[in-house]
């Protein structure tokens, strides 16, 4: 299977001046916990609930002093859409990450995450 076949292509993204605040309740709206942030059209990074939470403990800082290019986390591993869902598992468990963004040149068509690889072995069954 590929990576085309399960990806969600109605990715929510965020901009890296957004305010945490804003991105906390994007993430309740949509029932997310992470999502891409595009500057320009271009992949800048990608942010999560847990990477909102460490830069909390670590700094004991507020959210409202917050804005997302202060937490996301830069180096983001993207895929195809033609490559195989098996690969792209594999290197979520290696680098234990939960969504990879899907990007074709150079512009985010889609994502996928562990939900989505779970849900499509189940359906397979």
């Amino acid at each position: 299977m590929k990576v085309i076949e399960l990806m969600n292509k109605n990715v929510i993204s965020c901009h890296p001046t957004e305010p945490l605040t804003v991105i906390i309740n994007k993430f309740e709206l949509f029932n997310i916990t992470g999502m891409p942030v595009v500057e320009k059209g271009q992949l800048v990074g990608i942010i999560c609930q847990s990477d909102i939470l460490k830069k909390i403990k670590e700094e004991e800082v507020s959210l409202k002093e917050l804005m997302v290019k202060d937490v996301m986390s830069r180096n983001v591993i993207t895929t195809l859409p033609t490559e195989s869902v098996v690969e792209v598992a594999k290197i979520m468990i290696e680098k234990q990450i939960n969504r990879v963004p899907v990007v074709e040149n150079n512009k985010v068509v889609g994502i996928v995450t562990r939900t989505d690889i779970v849900r499509a072995v189940a359906e397979c069954g």
